[in-house]
């Protein structure tokens, strides 16, 4: 199974395709947010046995539901991160570069938006720099459905998407992930359309 990338007249003109949501629908947003809070209470109340101690980094956090709920959850000290940050406890950051955050500064990393990454190597190897030794990285992909090629790019190109990534079945993400090197995966499981994945990290990237 292969992982499509959207492609993008430049970095610029991602990092702007990332932020219409944001800007669009900032009110909607935060409307919403105790809603999701206490659907990512449920996420890390079921996660809690297969995560470590300490605070949870969460990518692409946008208003910070993620990392409200892990600290509802015990984690003390997560926070999140976002190229255009909604919430008060989300902070302006690229996933794919994240040098506010010094090496081995978390014990668990966490995201359920990497269809949104560009470059997924890149993401993949700045949470292994800023993960402690044998950290977890818990991604959770849900499931975009079965399409010829040109179906699947043709989605990817929508101006209503603003996705980068796109695989048929999140078991594509995962193995795309660990042919990144650093991780293995020490839990997963199915819930629906989403796959729960927990990798952990390697202390010699191959």
């Amino acid at each position: 199974m292969t992982i499509l990338r959207r492609e993008f007249e430049s970095y610029d003109a991602y990092v702007q395709a990332q932020g219409r949501k944001a800007t669009f629908k900032r009110k909607d947003l935060l409307a919403g947010d105790e809603k999701r809070i206490a659907s990512f209470v449920d996420v890390f109340a079921k996660a809690k046995p297969h995560l470590n101690l300490g605070p949870v980094l969460c990518l692409g956090a946008r208003t910070g539901a993620e990392n409200v709920a892990a600290e509802r959850c015990g984690h003390a000290g997560s926070v999140g991160v976002d190229l255009h940050p909604v919430g008060a406890t989300v902070r302006k950051g690229d996933w794919h570069s994240m040098p506010e955050f010094k090496r081995g500064a978390f014990s668990n990393v966490y995201t359920n938006s990497l269809d949104h990454c560009l470059y997924l190597d890149r993401v993949v190897a700045e949470v292994h720099r800023v993960l402690s030794a044998y950290g977890v990285f818990y991604v959770m992909a849900s499931d975009k459905g079965k399409k010829d090629e040109q179906r699947e790019r043709s989605w990817l190109a929508e101006p209503k998407h603003n996705e980068t990534l796109y695989w048929s079945d999140s078991d594509a993400l995962r193995d795309a992930i660990l042919a990144c090197g650093g991780f293995r995966v020490a839990k997963e499981w199915r819930d629906g359309q989403w796959g729960h994945y927990f990798f952990e990290k390697q202390e010699k990237r191959s």
